[in-house]
């Protein structure tokens, strides 16, 4: 019996140290005929996930089953968010983990329609590197009991585990990071659709992610911040318009494709490239109208704007309609499509993320506004007074 060496802040390189230990326990457990086994328990996947297969050839070398006790994956998504207070000034902050995503490669968009993902859904399955790593040596993937007190984000608080009736056709196909990718390419149907996951990634294009916080108070300030980010906007629904045109391509495709898992990921997407231009020109209307008509702040404390979502649409003023060429009859339009694709995916896929998802984006709303808020300037003391520590 020997203890896996850990940092204070977790199991950052979870495939290097269970490695080492396989190295390091695996000579004694054989001199002294006995049977290695590992139990590792951890709430994120590890910044190393590159080397599970060497893991799992390792581990099979020595016969030495792993057992992972560990967190649900995010939904479709590397990342998860933890709150943080740091032991300065008190302060919240949402600490980015790698939690995933369930699958070799993400099957989801990483984009939320102003910028990456800041949500905690569940996925319904365990992170893809350790559940592989678990079933390929003879362990077992156990999902810790209880409730994640520290992780952040929309989803994360609802409920974590879906029924296994209704999760039994939407399971991760766990092969080889090198598989999977050749499985996927040989499909036009799934290939698509990852070439639009790619596409629409802000962790690999920059110019998605679009300022939704902390915009200047003052009129001058705000219109100069805000004419960075409208730019922006529009190259977006260039690309969502691209995106659209890729996945109503294959649509007829569909019935083909035996994964239930490909299919709810085409409906969400489709679903979500519709939304996400109607939620892009709401914020190009938002933007407008917020620095022509900028209302004097109600709180004498409010030092910022930001920009919230809601399901009040803003119709385009005349100017705004010859400008953009969208009519507001054109706005309904898309609006009902998105919606429809939606109820679609809620109806198609009950009880798994997808409907979920879904369900979220319909309550959320395609609306923006911008609304005061009141920064605390002491997280301008970040780096300085306050570390923030990496996990």
């Amino acid at each position: 019996i020997g203890k896996i060496p850990i940092d204070e802040t977790g199991l950052e390189n979870m495939c290097q140290t269970v490695a080492a230990t396989i190295d390091k326990y695996s000579t004694m457990a054989r001199k002294t005929d006995r049977r290695l086994c590992i139990v590792c328990v951890t709430d994120e996947s590890g910044d190393d996930g590159a080397a599970v297969e060497e893991v799992i050839t390792r581990a099979k070398r020595a016969k030495s089953p792993i057992y992972i006790l560990g967190r649900e994956s995010v939904f479709g998504y590397p990342y998860a968010r933890q709150l943080w207070r740091d032991p300065v000034y008190n302060l919240p902050h949402w600490i980015q983990i790698n939690r995933g995503p369930e699958t070799a490669f993400p099957e989801s968009l990483q984009y939320d329609g102003l910028h990456g993902r800041w949500d905690s859904f569940s996925a319904g399955f365990g992170p893809y590197e350790q559940v592989r790593i678990a079933r390929e040596t003879g362990g077992i993937f156990f999902v810790l009991p209880g409730k994640e007190q520290r992780l952040a984000g929309a989803g994360s608080n609802q409920e974590r585990q879906f029924r296994f009736q209704d999760m039994k056709e939407y399971q991760p196909l766990l092969l080889s990071r090198r598989e999977y990718d050749a499985t996927r390419s040989a499909s036009k149907f799934r290939s698509s659709i990852w070439k639009v996951i790619v596409t629409l990634n802000p962790h690999l294009d920059k110019q998605l992610n679009i300022k939704e916080l902390y915009y200047p108070l003052k009129k001058k300030e705000f219109y100069e911040a805000g004419s960075k980010e409208v730019p922006k906007a529009i190259r977006a629904m260039g690309l969502l318009q691209k995106a659209v045109d890729i996945l109503e391509d294959i649509e007829p495709l569909r019935a083909q494709e035996k994964s239930s898992r490909w299919r709810a990921a085409y409906d969400l997407t489709l679903a979500q490239c519709l939304a996400y231009r109607v939620r892009l020109f709401q914020y190009c209307l938002a933007m407008d109208s917020h620095a022509k008509n900028m209302p004097a702040p109600k709180d004498q404390k409010s030092n910022t704007w930001n920009v919230r979502r809601g399901k009040k649409m803003l119709p385009p003023d005349p100017v705004q309609v010859k400008l953009t060429k969208v009519s507001p009859e054109e706005l309904d339009k898309q609006l009902k499509k998105s919606e429809d694709k939606y109820k679609f995916v809620i109806k198609e896929h009950p009880g798994t993320p997808w409907a979920q998802r879904a369900q979220y984006e319909l309550n959320q709303g395609f609306g923006m506004y911008f609304e005061e808020h009141f920064r605390d300037p002491r997280y301008d003391k970040v780096g300085k007074e306050i570390k923030v520590p990496k996990l």
